[in-house]
């Protein structure tokens, strides 16, 4: 995901975050046998619940609408991902910080 261009696309209504559900265990009925035991205990359908980013797609020929692009995140993934661009921008800093020293004693030749 571009994170630069997550507010254009949340203000354009092609992209936001939405509270999902997986079926993970589907339900099962209880089942007797001929005397009236119980062979298989009934079991509640689970499910799990996750934020997804859902995000409109377009087929670019035709212009027909395909399914949308949907990926799971969780607040430690946006964290860690926040993380890593902030480490990127410091190390991107001090390269030109350096390139500024190194621009200034070159002026001074």
């Amino acid at each position: 995901m571009n994170w630069s261009n997550y507010e254009a696309k949340k203000a354009a209504g092609t992209g936001a975050f939405s509270k999902e559900s997986q079926v993970t265990r589907e339900a099962v009925s209880e089942v007797k046998d001929d005397d009236g035991k119980v062979v298989r205990a009934a079991q509640a359908e689970e499910k799990r619940e996750f934020i997804a980013w859902k995000q409109k797609r377009w087929n670019s020929e035709t212009g027909e609408a395909q399914d949308d692009l949907k990926r799971e995140y969780s607040l430690s993934d946006l964290e860690r991902e926040k993380a890593r661009f902030d480490a990127e921008q410091a190390r991107a800093k001090a390269q030109s910080d350096g390139l500024a020293k190194a621009i200034a004693d070159f002026k001074k030749m």
